[in-house]
């Protein structure tokens, strides 16, 4: 599984980007309600990095689900990465 280089958490708004390669952004698409959870793609649609919006249980199954189908390490806990605020 492909680990995230850098992760970014936002305690007081409940945001978190999980950035898993650099690369130009060519297109964001929407991974769950509306938004919630967003993945950033490159021309080559491999994923550079997902936005989670909310740490309820069901937003945080709904990222990791995504990030695991792609090969992706999700954190287990994204409180305990705190890296800094956006």
């Amino acid at each position: 599984m492909t680990q995230p280089i850098d992760v970014r958490v936002d305690l007081q708004a409940k945001a978190a980007y999980l950035c898993y390669a650099k690369g130009r952004v060519t297109q964001t698409i929407d991974v769950w309600k509306n938004g919630w959870v967003a993945a950033d793609l490159d021309d080559d649609e491999r994923v550079l990095g997902i936005e989670v919006l909310g740490f309820d249980a069901l937003t945080l199954d709904r990222a990791r689900a995504f990030a695991t189908e792609r090969g992706l390490a999700f954190p287990a806990d994204l409180a305990g990465n705190v890296v800094s605020a956006f």
